[in-house]
């Protein structure tokens, strides 16, 4: 339907700053990380073992960010395309593009998204519990 965004290329925006954003995030709170190798690298006198030391702490900054990245693509990713792609199908079953098809997609999409993320799966336990 003409107006609406093409959800294939939303996707691959989405899972591109996805990709960004989670890549950033998992860099910044390594930061504290890098801290605790420095304090290391301070005690040990042995050359070799502050280059392993140091090879390790990479390896695992490395490691933490390449996964923050992929995940936070597949999120983003995944979002993008569930409300792109119902934005498009409630303006192609309605026949018109207006804000309730934007409206009903944004809702369906946080809701969806909401229950299966982890910090909902938390918050519906202390709920119950108490």
């Amino acid at each position: 339907m003409a107006g609406t965004v093409n959800w294939g290329t939303a996707t691959v925006i989405g899972v591109f700053a996805g990709m960004m954003y989670g890549g950033s995030k998992e860099g910044a709170a390594s930061v504290s990380k890098d801290a605790e190798v420095m304090l290391k690298l301070g005690s040990t006198p042995d050359k070799r073992e502050q280059h392993r030391l140091m090879r390790d702490a990479m390896e695992k900054r490395f490691i933490r960010v390449t996964r923050g990245s992929i995940v936070g693509g597949v999120r983003l990713g995944m979002f993008t395309a569930a409300f792109c792609g119902l934005q498009d199908l409630l303006a192609e079953k309605r026949g018109v593009h207006d804000v309730f098809n934007v409206v009903g997609a944004g809702s369906a999409t946080a809701a969806t998204f909401g229950l299966i993320s982890k910090e909902s799966e938390t918050h519906a336990s202390e709920v119950l519990t108490h």
